[in-house]
């Protein structure tokens, strides 16, 4: 009876062990390397077959591209001057409008220049308008001043030979100047830069019927 109570206190009186406890690792077998058959590692890549071009062929490409060069080449020069023919041609159109520009304004000023004038020669006979016509003439002067600074100037044409670029026949009268000489003005004619602006009305000369008997 003693022992079993022995026995019972050394059951109880013992401390729990702690269990071993087993690591196990799973290692990945690594995958077979294949193996590649000794005829697939020891065969040999296959030989490059070489196309023979002959010399003649070579030479015709050669030339037929060397053609296609040179016209290439002309076309490029051939549009490059119209190119240059075309920059050029609208630089002198803008240039053109810019001097030209005023043109029709200009000449729609000239009829109130002629009357200008008009009032001028009719007014120089009257005595009691003296001091009236000199303020005309100034207004004219200034007018004529304007009209020179844009380029406007009047034509020359007393005893000049009769020129039909510049000179417009009214009549013809008899005079000791000899034939297409200009002996009068009707109407003042004006150049606007380099251009004819508008004709001068003139009239021009004839020979006399004595002279031609003369001459005869």
């Amino acid at each position: 009876m003693d022992e079993e109570k022995k026995d019972h206190i050394n059951l109880e009186g013992k401390k729990p062990q702690k269990e071993n406890l087993v690591e196990v690792v799973w290692e990945e077998a690594e995958p077979e390397k294949s193996i590649a058959p000794k005829d697939e590692e020891n065969r040999e890549p296959a030989e490059v077959q070489q196309e023979t071009i002959p010399l003649e062929t070579i030479q015709e490409q050669l030339l037929t591209k060397t053609r296609e060069a040179s016209e290439n080449f002309d076309k490029w020069l051939r549009l490059r001057a119209e190119f240059d023919n075309f920059k050029k041609r609208m630089q002198k159109e803008k240039a053109e409008l810019l001097k030209f520009g005023n043109e029709s304004l200009l000449k729609s000023l000239l009829p109130i220049l002629d009357n200008l004038e008009l009032a001028i020669d009719h007014g120089k006979d009257r005595k009691d308008s003296a001091s009236l016509m000199e303020g005309v003439e100034l207004i004219l002067k200034q007018f004529l001043n304007t009209m020179e600074k844009f380029g406007v100037k009047p034509i020359s044409v007393q005893g000049e030979v009769f020129d039909p670029e510049k000179h417009e026949a009214v009549s013809q009268a008899e005079s000791d100047l000899g034939p297409n000489r200009v002996i009068s003005e009707i109407q003042r004619g004006y150049f606007f830069h380099d251009r004819l602006l508008r004709p001068a009305k003139v009239v021009v000369s004839k020979e006399r019927p004595e002279a031609k008997a003369e001459g005869n």
